[in-house]
C-alpha cells in the first residue's frame, strides 16, 4: 500500500541520474541552441501527466523543457496526443524539436538521440469516501471492476492480465487524468489507473479522490531529441537547474513527499481558476467574446490583471467589475445607466470596446498577432486616442505602426517632456507610460500562455 512520505521519493534520483547522463555521456556541456523563436515539445498520447490549470499547463516533462526554453528566450509550444508515427514525421521534417515517449517505443525512433527522463509506476485511485482493505494489491482492487486508464497502461503486463481475466472492464478511450478523474467523480467507473506524477496532480485538483495502491511494474519515460546538439544543450541547462530550489520544488510537486495541501499551494491554484480552462467565468467570457468577435483568451488575460477575476472590485477612478469598465464606456455604446457590476454586461462592454479599438488601430475586429494584441491592450489601458497618436508618430518616422516595439518606444518618448517640446505630438506629456507598458506586457505574456494551452 502507498505511504505518503515515501510515495515518489525514489523517482527523484532517477531524474537526477538522467541529468548527469545527459551531460557526461556527451562530453563538454556546451550550449548549441540559438536564442529566440520557439521550442516545440510533442507529447506521445501514451505518456500521461498533462493538466491545464488556470490556462497554465502542468506536467513534469513540460516544466523541465520550459526551463530550457526560458534559458534561451524561447516560447515553449507543447502539443499532446501524438502517435509515434506523427512524432517520427515531425522529427524528420523539423516540425518537432523534442518529444516524450515510453521507452517501449524507443526502437521506432532509433535514429534520434534520447535519454531516460524518469521511471514511474501506475497507481489505482478511488473516491476518498470509499474504503478498501489495506491488504488488497493494485491488481486485486481492479479485478472485476470498471476501470478507466490511459493508453500507456496498455504496455504493461498488468493490463494484459486484467484485460483477459473476463471480469474487469477497462476503458482506454480517455487520455488524461483530468478526463479520468471527472469520469470517476461522476460514477462512470469504479477506479482509475494513472501514472504516479499524474496521480499527484489528480489528488491535489480533485479533493474527492485518493491513491490506494501501486502496481509493482515500472514504466520508463524518455525524451527524444531532434539532434545531438539539442540534447547536449538540454543536458547543460538541466544540470544547472537540478541544483536550484525551483527544481526541488518541482520534484516535490510531481514526486512527493509533500502533503496535498502543500502541493495545492505549489500549483498557484486559486478558487477562480479551473482545471481545463482559465477561470470560473469561462462560461460567460468565452461565448460573449465569440459573439462579439474577439479572442476570449485575450479577454481572460485582461480580466486577470484588471481585477484578478473579481466582480466586486471598484477602482478609485470608478472602473467596475471583472473588466474594470467605466460609465464612460457604457455611454459610448448607448448603455447609460446599466449595471456595470453585472458580469454579463461588464464583459460585453469590454469586448465591444476591444473590438472598436482594434478596428480604429487598423487591425480589423481583433488582432491577428501578439504585436497587434499588445497595441490593442495598451489602448484599453491608456485610451485609444493616446495609442493612435503613438502609431501616427511611428509612421511619420517611417516605422511600422503595427509593431509593439516601435509603438511602446514611442510611448516612452511621449513621456519625456523635452522630447514632447521638440516633436509635433498633438498631446501633452504621457506621464503614465510606464504603467501602461508594464500592464500591456504582463497581459500579452499571459495571453501567450493561454494560447499555448487552450484552443481558440
Amino acid at each position: 500500500m502507498i505511504r505518503r512520505r515515501t510515495f515518489f521519493r525514489s523517482n527523484i534520483f532517477f531524474c537526477l541520474a538522467a541529468v548527469c547522463t545527459l551531460v557526461l555521456a556527451d562530453g563538454c556541456a556546451e550550449n548549441y541552441v540559438e536564442r529566440g523563436g520557439t521550442l516545440r515539445l510533442a507529447q506521445s498520447r501514451q505518456v500521461a501527466g498533462n493538466f491545464v490549470v488556470g490556462g497554465e499547463r502542468y506536467g513534469f516533462a513540460a516544466d523541465l523543457v520550459d526551463t530550457m526554453a526560458q534559458r534561451y528566450g524561447k516560447q515553449l509550444v507543447h502539443t499532446t496526443g501524438h502517435t509515434i508515427e506523427e512524432i517520427k514525421a515531425g522529427l524528420d521534417s523539423g516540425r518537432i524539436d523534442l518529444a516524450t515517449i515510453l521507452t517501449t517505443d524507443r526502437v521506432k525512433l532509433h535514429r534520434y538521440p534520447s535519454e531516460r527522463l524518469y521511471t514511474t509506476q501506475y497507481v489505482v485511485m478511488i473516491p476518498s469516501w470509499k474504503s478498501v482493505a489495506d491488504t488488497l494489491s493494485a491488481a486485486e482492487l481492479c479485478r472485476g471492476a470498471r476501470i478507466a486508464t490511459d493508453l500507456g497502461f496498455r504496455h504493461t503486463a498488468a493490463f494484459a492480465e486484467l484485460s483477459t481475466d473476463g471480469q474487469t472492464k477497462i476503458d482506454t478511450t480517455l487520455h488524461d487524468g483530468d478526463s479520468m478523474a471527472r469520469k470517476l467523480l461522476r460514477g462512470g467507473c469504479d477506479a482509475i489507473v494513472c501514472e504516479k506524477s499524474e496521480a499527484e496532480l489528480v489528488e491535489v485538483l480533485y479533493r474527492g479522490l485518493r491513491p490506494v495502491a501501486a502496481f509493482d511494474e515500472s514504466v520508463e519515460v524518455r525524451l527524444i531529441f531532434r539532434d545531438m546538439r539539442l540534447k547536449r544543450s538540454f543536458g547543460a541547462v538541466l544540470l544547472d537547474f537540478s541544483t536550484t530550489d525551483d527544481y526541488a520544488s518541482m520534484a516535490e510537486l510531481y514526486f512527493g513527499p509533500t502533503s496535498v495541501a502543500q502541493r495545492f499551494d505549489q500549483l498557484r491554484y486559486k478558487p477562480t481558476r479551473v482545471v481545463g480552462g482559465i477561470s470560473v467565468w469561462d462560461d460567460q467570457i468565452r461565448p460573449i467574446s465569440e459573439r462579439v468577435g474577439v479572442d476570449w483568451r485575450l479577454m481572460s488575460a485582461m480580466a486577470l490583471y484588471e481585477s484578478n477575476f473579481r466582480t466586486d472590485l471598484v477602482s478609485e477612478a470608478g472602473a467596475v467589475g471583472l473588466m474594470q469598465v467605466t460609465p464612460i464606456v457604457a455611454a459610448e455604446f448607448g448603455m447609460e445607466g446599466c449595471d456595470l457590476a453585472d458580469t454579463h454586461t461588464n464583459i460585453l462592454l469590454a469586448a465591444k470596446l476591444l473590438r472598436k479599438n482594434s478596428r480604429a488601430l487598423g487591425f480589423g475586429n481583433q488582432p491577428t498577432n501578439f504585436d497587434q494584441a499588445a497595441i490593442v491592450v495598451a489602448s484599453y489601458h491608456c485610451g485609444i486616442t493616446r495609442t493612435m497618436e503613438a502609431q501616427r508618430l511611428v509612421a511619420a518616422e517611417g516605422g511600422d505602426s503595427g509593431s509593439w516595439e516601435a509603438v511602446s518606444q514611442m510611448m516612452r518618448n511621449m513621456g519625456d517632456s523635452e522630447w514632447i517640446e521638440a516633436s509635433d505630438c498633438r498631446f501633452g506629456r504621457f506621464r503614465d507610460w510606464a504603467i501602461t507598458l508594464a500592464y500591456t506586457n504582463r497581459v500579452v505574456e499571459q495571453y501567450k500562455t493561454y494560447c499555448n494551452s487552450l484552443p481558440a
